[in-house]
Order: structure tokens, then sequence, then C-alpha cells
């Protein structure tokens, strides 16, 4: 089988997190899938000053790049300032012809995070699904109309055009991708690899529990959330945390409410129910296995929390789960 071709185009302003997660991703993937892919780099012409300072030097001009049918163009995010006040525009009109001149041809295109406004500002996510980083849902609604913008994707396949949402969520697309171009082993092997335990489904919100603490201001809380997320395990009680807070459990249990909107038994729960969810969809555990692994006592206790949140039992969602990806 040919190499498939991966062209990462750099714009000014790009951000490094972007072009490098899903540039490993295939590199690791080539190296253990022996050559299956080629990744270069290119861009319209010299240096490429990235949003984080580090200059680089692209492989490639564009113009000269020879590409077949099934490789793929990517497009890694920008700086979303540098992107409003018009600093990338010139790169972009100059890139455009060549862009359209791609997908014509049948080349994949993609992007990775704000790399969708610049394919939304070239015209090819018309009637396309995508989606964006959740910061610029709205802008990205609002400027591109005619755009199906997805707000709860972390990536989106749709007429060959391929979306991701913010930072890392480039390396779950590239994951799939290779899921997908070649089989699910290779992906398992590039993601333990690169120290992945678990590769998140395109379903899968932006938002994630265990990152909920961004949403109020008390520092008390924000170190109950944190420890609560790291302390699974069923041993570790409300007592405990209060001890190891310096505080009585009355006063964390009002704090704690007044802040999230949750009492630390339902926010704990939640964050079990999380792990439990990314375990039964990407673990080949067990049921019981999986209840301990998220701090239940035992499978039946995970069960009848899972049913009352759920609407099911958790061997019931992962069947339907499994059957819809």
């Amino acid at each position: 089988m040919a190499p498939t071709t991966i062209a990462f185009v750099l714009f000014p302003h790009v951000h490094l997190e972007d072009l490098a997660g899903p540039a490993q991703v295939f590199y690791e993937a080539s190296n253990l899938g022996n050559g299956n892919f080629k990744t270069l780099f290119a861009s319209t012409g010299g240096m490429v000053a990235s949003s984080q300072g580090l200059a680089l030097a692209p492989q490639a001009i564009l113009r000269d790049l020879s590409l077949r049918k099934g490789d793929m163009v990517c497009v890694p995010g920008v700086d979303f300032k540098s992107f409003l006040e018009g600093k990338i525009d010139a790169a972009i009109e100059e890139t455009r012809e060549w862009m359209l001149e791609q997908q014509k041809k049948g080349i994949y295109i993609a992007s990775i995070c704000t790399g969708a406004l610049i394919l939304g500002q070239m015209g090819l996510l018309d009637r396309v699904s995508c989606t964006c980083h959740w910061k610029c849902l709205a802008y990205m609604k609002e400027r591109f109309p005619k755009a199906r913008v997805l707000d709860t994707r972390l990536y989106v396949f749709d007429k060959g055009i391929f979306t991701s949402a913010g930072m890392t969520s480039g390396i779950d697309m590239a994951l799939a991708l290779v899921e997908r171009w070649r089989n699910p082993l290779l992906a398992a092997k590039v993601a333990q690899e690169m120290v992945i335990n678990v590769r998140r489904a395109e379903t899968k919100s932006q938002q994630n529990i265990f990152l909920d603490f961004k949403n109020h201001f008390n520092p008390e809380v924000y170190k109950a959330q944190e420890i609560l997320a790291n302390r699974l395990d069923a041993g570790f009680t409300i007592e405990d945390l209060a001890r190891q807070l310096n505080m009585s459990n009355r006063h964390l249990s009002r704090l704690f409410r007044r802040h999230t909107g949750h009492t630390v038994q339902t926010y704990r729960d939640n964050l079990r129910l999380e792990h439990g969810e990314q375990l039964l969809l990407h673990t080949e555990r067990s049921v019981k296995e999986i209840a301990v692994a998220c701090g239940f006592a035992n499978a039946r206790q995970f069960s009848r929390l899972w049913l009352r949140k759920k609407g099911c039992t958790p061997g019931e969602f992962r069947k339907f789960e499994n059957s819809v990806i």
C-alpha cells in the first residue's frame, strides 16, 4: 500500500500544539505501520512564525506539492486574536485557489481548532457539518452562516472535510483517521506509544466535568474538585476530603453547593460516571472491573446509579454505543 501523505499547511501565528499533536500521531503510525503515512510541512514560502514565538522552516512550498487522491491537507489552528485582526488574511487569499484545487482532486481537507476559521473563510465549509474550538463557535456561526456548525462534537467528518475542536482534540481526530484508514490495532498501538489512555469518541462533548472547576472562582472549592477528580476510590470519603481541606463537613458541603450547584456526593457520582463511560466505550473491561476502577463498592452500586442517571444499564449502553460507532 502506498503511503498516505499528510501535508500540514502552516499559516502565520500557527499554534504549536495544534500542529505537533496530530503530526506525532501520523509519525508514530508510520513507524509502527511500516511506512503507512508520510508527513510533510508546507507554506506559501519562507519561515513561519508560530503564535508561541518559535520560527518554523517548512519543507516545501505549496505550489510545488504533488498530492494524490486520498492524501490529506491539514490546517493547524492559529491565534484567534490574530485571525480577527486580519493578520492572516493575506496568507489565506494566497492559499485559497490551491486548497480548492486539492479538494477537486479528491484530496481530504482537515483542520485543527481555529484552522476551521481558515477553511470557512476560503468557502470550504459551505453546507458542510463541522466544528471548532468552543470559544469560536458563536463567531463561526455568525461569520459563516452556510456552514453547519456543531456545538458538542470533538471532531466531525463530512464530505471529505475533517474538522476538530480545540487543541488536543486534533490528536483524537488523527487517531480516528488512523483507525479508519488502516485499522484499530494500529491506532491503539499509536495511542500506547504516545501514552494516551483513552481516545475520545467524535460525539464526546468539548465540555468535561473534570474541568468544571473553571466555572467559578473559589480556590477552596477548586481544591476540593481537584482532589475528588484524583481520588475516585471508594475508600476516600467526604469526611476525608473535609479533613484534607481543614474544614468541617458542614462548611465544606455548604461552600461546595454554593459555588458548583451540586452536593459533594452528586459531583463525585458524576465524576465516576464520566470515567465509567470512557471505560465502557474504549476498554474491554467487565462492568464489575469498571465499577471498581470508578470507585464504586461493587457492580450493583455502579449499575443502579447508571440506570438512574442514564435510563439504561451499563451493558446496554456499551452495546448501543458500539453498534453506532
